[in-house]
């Protein structure tokens, strides 16, 4: 078959996985904290978490928790696909119906990822992203001595030739 026919395919079924885990997680999470939630609306890719659908019962007066606004952040940032800053993710889960009880949400929202340090990192300058969506970048100083070991290979190449 063609590479590009068996890529599409790969990923095809790491989305239907990840779909998979996400509907467990609605289950239990809606099974687990005694709301309940909104009716589904097909998805039409407007939705700024990855659904037309409101996150939270709007009826439900109860504030949400440190730990399930966490989860809410991870369902956005997931859903965006790279790092998004504090605001970003504010503004996202504004629209899908969630309310943050702080006067500095943005503040608040990234002290409660800042505690939940093993899921969450925060790349400088770019925002939040979760852990297991980081890839490592080389520091400038391991590029530096790659640099100069490259450098001395053929160095040490050059004198072996010479004598030979």
């Amino acid at each position: 078959m063609d590479r590009a026919y068996d890529n599409a395919l790969k990923r095809k079924e790491e989305i239907e996985r990840e779909l998979a885990q996400i509907n467990s997680f609605l289950a239990l999470y809606q099974r687990f904290s005694g709301s309940e939630e909104e009716q589904i609306e097909p998805d039409t890719g407007d939705s700024p978490v990855g659904g037309n659908k409101k996150l939270v019962n709007p009826r439900a007066s109860r504030r949400l928790r440190p730990p399930e606004i966490a989860d809410l952040a991870e369902r956005v940032i997931r859903g965006a696909g790279h790092p998004l800053t504090r605001s970003e993710i504010v503004s996202r889960l504004e629209s899908a119906g969630v309310e943050l009880h702080s006067e500095d949400k943005p503040r608040y929202l990234g002290t409660i990822l800042w505690r939940e340090k093993e899921r969450f990192t925060n790349i400088a300058g770019q925002g939040y992203v979760m852990s297991d969506m980081v890839t490592e970048q080389p520091s400038i100083m391991d590029l530096i001595g790659r640099a100069a070991d490259e450098e001395e290979t053929k160095n040490d190449e050059k004198d072996k030739s010479a004598f030979d």
